[in-house]
């Protein structure tokens, strides 16, 4: 009897070995001949960078949130920042976080920075364009320097002056360093002013000639 088991066990396997070999190869005729195994491959996780302004060291890590040791200056370039009436009252919070960073690391190197003019109101603003028309002649060339109230970056609260009038050296370390930061000096004639264009850590982009690219 074992043995007829033993026989009836072989042609079972005679008979189904060449089926299944066949289901096989036909499957994989219908994949283009080839066998293909689906690979997932998960996307790494976003990283951000932490400032330390009391021993000036930065970590760069893929946690969600900076330990309470350390500072987030933000992942993006800075947009207007309102009040929950809709109105600006004061330097983007992100914009003088990162200033304040900057100059704790500059101070290490010998440096003061110091904010000269930051958030005007629109009313400050105005007056400082027509000033600078009597100055300059004409609103064109006084837009070069000082934009109307509507235009300018400083009652949005995203730009700030810094070190002016006298003390280049402090804001010419700005420039080299200010990208570290996410802080970029703007305009080519005006070697005080900053703005937060960039995400930290980012490229700053080409100078322009003067503030009247931003008459829009």
């Amino acid at each position: 009897m074992r043995w007829v088991h033993k026989e009836y066990f072989f042609f079972i396997l005679a008979v189904l070995l060449p089926v299944l070999c066949g289901s096989f190869f036909l499957l994989a005729n219908s994949l283009g001949g080839e066998i293909q195994i689906a690979v997932i491959v998960e996307p790494p996780k976003p990283r951000i960078t932490c400032f330390n302004a009391n021993d000036l060291t930065t970590l760069n890590t893929a946690d969600r949130t900076c330990p309470i040791t350390h500072t987030f200056l933000g992942d993006l370039p800075l947009t207007e920042s309102v009040t929950a009436q809709g109105v600006v009252a004061e330097i983007h919070p992100l914009l003088l976080t990162r200033f304040n960073t900057a100059a704790a690391f500059a101070k290490a190197d010998g440096i003061n920075l110091f904010i000269a003019s930051g958030f005007r109101t629109l009313s400050r603003q105005a007056a400082l364009f027509q000033r600078a028309v009597e100055i300059r002649g004409s609103e064109t060339e006084a837009a070069k320097w000082v934009l109307p109230p509507q235009f300018s970056h400083h009652p949005q609260g995203l730009a700030i002056d810094v070190n002016y009038p006298g003390d280049k050296i402090g804001a010419l370390w700005l420039e080299r360093n200010g990208a570290q930061f996410g802080l970029c000096r703007v305009y080519a004639n005006e070697w005080w002013h900053f703005e937060g264009v960039i995400a930290p850590g980012g490229r700053c982009p080409p100078l322009a000639s003067n503030a009247l690219v931003d008459l829009k």
